[in-house]
């Protein structure tokens, strides 16, 4: 999934352009007050023994739970055995009973996402961990249970649908093991950075004459400019897992993502500037390394210009974490969590004899550097990393004893809707005990929300329509080769919307959400127009055509539109596969 920023510009201005004669919201938003709906967090929490066995005993008596160091009241419980297939409905806490058992009701699917990174994996591991998955996930599925397969490339591509279908998940996995793709492998880049800054330092050191130069300042922009590059790849990276996340919005209940990947950097370009540095700041010289030097002791004084001292500080405007945690927060916001399992790394030291050198220290900086960021999304929603694993068998149990042993603590947020990042924290009356829990959530806005909410009819089609919208093509206007003006019709019923009596008229508030996706996967941000009604008290017309003019690149498209009815919270999702006409 890739964000199309001239066609978000185009749209918007059709948002604004559509509906004439209809004042601006500014104009009207007085007459009305905001739709409040309450609104739970839910933090599932895993207990275990000193030895890993599931605690499932405990009540709501024993829960202490926290937003950013305040304890908050638990307002529903559910028990970790009401997890595990049996019944679903938390009950509510109330002083005259602090420990309840949900009610049994059969659960909603179990849903799973295979998210295979393959812009951070190398074929061969690749093939390795889907034969293993095509082998071993369905004994560990119940037959209700979803599975969602995903591959990542640069853009997001969902292979299989959200599916209880095992002939079509089978297949699925098969056809990726045996794949021969090969995307912009940041493993190959890593190391080919390696072997550049290496050859480098072993030029200058063959040149002849008394000043030969000086090597490390051609390292600290060598390093810079890899640092630069992976950055971008990054943030990237996690982009597109943010977006995906939030489209997982429609999907109720808790998800499980099985991230596969050979490691992402948490700082970008980190090994590279660590191995520069130990070339030149002395330390590769005590270690014995080849071609290394002393900028203190270069030449006839300091000549150098790159002081490898203060690559630490440097390297901070390459760190990730606040992007990561951000995603973490989001996909606990949609009850997401990440079980992140790497493939088993080939280290430098004992890969191609013809691949750089570098120092035990520089190469472990490197991996645990990969290992951030997995194990970062993993301990932030309550799920486990599998690090460096050959292990897929290990993080299926472990999943699958996660599915039955949790428990789920629910709250009311004090501010609600605040687009803040809220840390949690989780403490049982129980010693001897290790927790497992969500430790942040996004409270987001309801726009923010019914956004997401779009996003996730517009690419799984998790569609519902209590207002009974419609969507009809009026026109096409051919605008110049490979970009048509497509005008989308949205009929609104107006006896499904609330209206308000006020002097001699009826006055109502929707608001109109869309979003595009192009043929080649390519994604709109979400546009939103808020309209106000003016209607007569009696007779008049049925239905209210809100008009829209999107533009198209290509030949096909998807649609996707929210209707919000503003004063009673009803909220339909509808999506439409519009197909260029030919204009020949």
């Amino acid at each position: 999934m890739k964000r199309d920023p001239l066609a978000l510009s185009l749209l918007l201005a059709a948002l604004a352009l559509s509906a004439p004669g209809i004042p601006m919201l500014a104009q009207q938003e007085a007459i009305f007050g905001d739709f409040v709906e309450v609104e739970l967090v839910l933090v599932d929490v895993f207990v275990e023994d000193k030895d890993g066995s599931p605690i499932l005993d405990l009540g709501v008596e024993d829960f202490r739970l926290y937003q950013d160091g305040d304890q908050v009241e638990i307002s529903q419980f559910t028990p970790a055995q009401a997890l595990g297939g049996i019944a679903a409905v938390a009950a509510p806490v109330t002083a005259e009973a602090t420990t309840r058992s949900a009610t049994a009701e059969p659960l909603a699917p179990r849903q799973m996402v295979v998210f295979l990174d393959n812009l951070h994996l190398h074929p061969n591991r690749r093939a390795r961990v889907m034969r293993a998955l095509a082998n071993s996930l369905e004994g560990h599925l119940e037959t209700t249970d979803e599975v969602m397969v995903v591959r990542f490339g640069g853009t997001t591509e969902v292979l299989l649908p959200m599916s209880s279908d095992r002939d079509a998940l089978r297949s699925v996995l098969k056809q990726q093991a045996a794949s021969k793709e090969v995307s912009l492998l940041a493993g190959y880049d890593d190391q080919r950075i390696l072997d550049i800054i290496e050859r480098r330092m072993d030029e200058m050191n063959q040149s002849s004459g008394f000043f030969k130069g000086d090597p490390c300042v051609d390292l600290g922009f060598i390093a810079q400019a890899h640092a630069q590059q992976v950055y971008g790849r990054v943030l990237s990276t996690v982009r597109e897992l943010d977006l995906f996340v939030n489209s997982l919005a429609g999907f109720d209940g808790r998800k499980v993502l099985l991230h596969v990947s050979d490691g992402i950097p948490l700082i970008a370009g980190a090994e590279a500037y660590r191995f520069a540095s130990e070339l030149c700041d002395g330390t590769g010289a005590n270690k014995g390394l080849a071609n290394s030097l002393d900028t203190e002791l270069f030449g006839n004084g300091k000549y150098t210009r790159w002081d490898p001292m203060k690559t630490a500080m440097e390297l901070q405007q390459y760190n990730t974490a606040e992007e990561w945690n951000r995603l973490a927060g989001h996909a606990n916001t949609y009850q997401v969590s990440f079980y992140t399992f790497q493939a088993h790394m080939a280290t430098n030291r004992s890969g191609d004899v013809d691949a750089a050198r570098t120092s035990f220290d520089t190469e472990m900086e490197g991996k645990r550097n990969k290992q951030d960021p997995l194990y970062l999304l993993a301990d932030e929603t309550g799920g486990s990393a599998f690090l460096d694993s050959t292990d897929v068998e290990r993080s299926l149990v472990q999943m699958q004893k996660d599915w039955t042993a949790g428990y789920q603590l629910a709250f009311e947020p004090p501010k609600p809707g605040d687009g803040r990042r809220h840390q949690l924290k989780v403490e049982v009356d129980r010693p001897d005990v290790r927790l497992r829990h969500r430790k942040s959530y996004v409270s987001k806005r309801p726009d923010e929300q019914i956004a997401d909410r779009l996003v996730s009819s517009l690419l799984h089609g998790q569609l519902s329509n209590p207002l009974d919208v419609r969507l009809q093509v009026a026109d096409q206007t051919f605008v110049e080769r490979g970009l048509t003006n497509v005008r989308l019709q949205v009929l609104v019923p107006l006896d499904q919307l609330v209206l308000l009596p006020e002097d001699d008229v009826n006055r109502g508030l929707f608001t109109v959400f869309v979003a595009v996706q192009g043929e080649r996967g390519q994604l709109t941000p979400v546009g939103q127009r808020t309209v106000p009604l003016k209607l007569p008290l009696e007779g008049g017309r049925s239905e209210f055509v809100y008009s829209v003019d999107i533009p198209i690149w290509g030949d096909t498209s998807r649609i996707a539109v929210a209707v919000q009815d503003q004063l009673g919270g009803e909220v339909s999702y509808l999506r439409e596969q519009v197909a260029i006409e030919s204009t020949s």
